[in-house]
């Protein structure tokens, strides 16, 4: 009986070996990576303006903790190991797997662009927590902090639903319209509680003028 012989490329041994040292290069590069993500967001005190926000509480009542510099960090290390993986499955002419991969390190730029914006708008929620209206009988109201609030993460989620390419055409001409309406709004209460400021500068001025 003849035996059945199945030829290997003479490069698979080397291949498999660069292979498996870059593999183990690049999970220590994507570690590093994710930990310096959460380490610098740590810094910038997101875990903290996502406690203000009160979403601590949310994820309690479920046994949940919250860690957002952690979750982006994890982001960045896993962006960081496709595409080592990437290329370790080129080295190994896994042709179907590196295209496969491709198409997500390809989209993955999305991810991290909306992950971003959404980091920009816990920041920016959270600044507005602090904004605070005195009135004429020093009446305090955050309603100006919390439209900031609100219209930030409307734009924001709209944002992000472009950024992932979800009804991109739909969400595109909602983002127009809202940023409109917000501008339009902003505009007209500008104006109209700018009147009472005009009127004491003009009676200042005709009062040095007498």
């Amino acid at each position: 009986m003849q035996d059945i012989i199945i030829p290997l490329s003479n490069n698979i041994l080397p291949n498999i070996f660069w292979a498996i040292i870059i593999f183990i290069i690049g999970y220590l590069l994507s570690k590093k990576a994710g930990e310096i993500t959460e380490n610098l967001l740590k810094k910038l005190k997101l875990d903290q303006a996502t406690k203000n926000l009160g979403w601590h509480h949310f994820f309690e009542r479920y046994n949940a903790i919250l860690n957002a510099s952690k979750f982006f960090g994890i982001i960045v290390y896993v962006f960081c190991l496709l595409i080592t993986l990437m290329v370790c499955f080129e080295i190994l002419e896994l042709t179907t797997l590196t295209e496969f991969l491709l198409n997500i390190v390809n989209y993955y730029p999305n991810i991290l662009i909306s992950s971003a914006i959404f980091i920009f708008a816990v920041f920016v929620a959270e600044f507005s927590k602090k904004i605070v209206f005195i009135g004429d009988k020093l009446k305090y109201t955050n309603a100006l902090g919390v439209a900031i609030s609100t219209a930030t993460w409307v734009l924001s989620a709209l944002a992000i639903m472009y950024q992932l390419k979800i009804v991109p055409d739909l969400v595109l001409t909602l983002f127009i319209g809202v940023t409109t309406a917000l501008a339009l709004t902003f505009g007209i209460s500008l104006g109209l509680g700018s009147q009472d400021l005009v009127k004491k500068i003009l009676k200042t001025i005709e009062k040095k003028i007498k």
